[in-house]
């Protein structure tokens, strides 16, 4: 799989690779207040996905690194039930060992 995924971010490189070169003009770009910024169309596009892959990669991180701490809470905390109800009290299975044992019909009603 991580074959893969690397193949493919090549791929993307050759290919953005290619456009740049064969786009390497400059355009200019009206800014407010009569500014204007005159840069080449590849950083141009460039910083244009960047400016929307990287919040949108920044939230799901997060997301994915909260889910993980959450997942590893609940998973600490059954670890912690499930040895506490294994492992009885130490009063309780003196307790239950001094009662008599009750019939079975009495047992079945239950």
């Amino acid at each position: 799989m991580q074959f893969l995924k690397t193949l493919v971010i090549i791929m993307l490189a050759v290919v953005f690779i290619v456009f740049a070169y064969n786009n390497w003009q400059a355009v200019t770009v009206d800014l407010w207040g009569g500014l204007q910024l005159v840069t080449k169309l590849p950083v141009l596009l460039f910083l244009t996905f960047a400016g929307g892959f990287l919040p949108l990669w920044a939230y799901h991180r997060t997301a994915n690194w909260r889910l993980k701490r959450r997942i590893a809470t609940l998973e600490s905390n059954q670890a912690r039930t499930t040895t506490a109800a294994v492992a009885p009290a130490p009063m309780q299975a003196e307790a239950a060992a001094d009662r008599p044992a009750e019939p079975e019909s009495v047992l079945r009603s239950v």
